[in-house]
């Protein structure tokens, strides 16, 4: 383990049951709060987040849970999916860039609910 930070990209998925802003903002939320947890992410060390949804959620922009978590300086980016026939569907997919102290092998990717499967591909 280095002793300075280095700029880490940590990856994460969730699914949603339905196409409702309630359901992406609260499964998001949960994403973010498991891949902070995990990491022992410092806020301030975010340097961006990146979002992506399944063109089948468009209900709400997933980066809206970032900002009700109060993270009103960190920068966020929310994007589709590409529509990939048979991909998994009602999926949003975060890589967020920290500097960290861990190394590449240290870092816990999250995958929630149905998206465990993307680790497998």
């Amino acid at each position: 383990m280095t002793d300075f930070k280095q700029a880490r990209g940590i990856r994460g998925a969730t699914t949603v049951k339905q196409n409702t802003r309630e359901a992406i903002l609260t499964e998001t939320s949960k994403l973010l709060s498991e891949i902070v947890k995990n990491n022992n992410i410092e806020i301030n060390d975010i340097a961006a987040i990146f979002f992506s949804a399944t063109p089948d959620l468009n209900n709400a922009f997933p980066a809206k849970a970032a900002r009700d978590l109060g993270w009103q300086t960190t920068p966020l980016f929310c994007h589709v999916e590409i529509d990939v026939p048979g991909a998994l569907k009602k999926c949003i997919r975060i890589l967020m860039l920290v500097n960290t102290i861990l190394e590449p092998h240290q870092v816990n990717h999250i995958y929630l609910k149905e998206t465990t499967r993307l680790r497998e591909q």
